[in-house]
């Protein structure tokens, strides 16, 4: 299964680099030529987006948020005019479940396949590979990337359809604020 990889951030570079790690021929793209030049260095191939969307069987991205998303998928060059029926989108990022929805109906138009699979865990959950991913997609799609998804996570847990991802995401954000708001409050 060959890899696109959008997004070579704090988060992404890492995530990047266990999929290296596991075997997976990588095509990666980045606004930043630094970040690109440290994963090609560990066995990724630089690549456009036009040859990450004609090449990649998964197209993943790790982008700061919707409007990021949807300009690299469906904006002038995105990605999306360069892909096909049978290839499957995992948007990482964690974003706004409308415009998960959005995306997944803009892709669904040409046969395009897509899991919104938002991660829990930070930087040093990302570096050593057990982040925590919420899914959402179709369970036939979920099961076709769930081994790719575990070779940067400890879990993947399909939580619906397309949005439920980051849904989830999103409530345990809540979890996380209002623990953090409680402990200073004790404080």
């Amino acid at each position: 299964m060959k890899v696109g990889f959008i997004g070579l951030g704090i988060m992404g570079r890492p995530m990047c680099k266990n999929l290296l790690k596991a075997g997976y021929p990588v095509l990666v793209w980045n606004r930043s030529q630094a970040a690109i030049d440290e994963v090609v260095a560990c066995g990724a191939v630089s690549a456009t987006k036009e040859e990450i969307g004609k090449n990649a069987d998964v197209v993943i991205t790790m982008v700061p948020n919707s409007p990021q998303v949807k300009e690299v998928m469906l904006g002038e060059d995105g990605v999306a005019q360069y892909m096909h029926e049978g290839q499957i989108f995992v948007d990482c990022s964690s974003i706004n479940p409308v415009a998960s929805k959005e995306i997944y109906a803009a892709l669904q138009e040409k046969g395009i396949e897509m899991l919104d699979a938002p991660v829990s865990g930070g930087e040093p959950k990302a570096i050593d590979g057990t982040l925590s991913f919420m899914v959402g997609g179709k369970q036939e799609v979920f099961d076709t990337c769930k081994e790719l998804l575990l070779t940067m996570g400890a879990s993947a847990v399909r939580c619906g359809d397309v949005g439920a991802g980051n849904t989830t995401k999103l409530a345990n954000q809540i979890i996380v604020n209002l623990n953090i708001a409680a402990l200073g409050e004790g404080l």
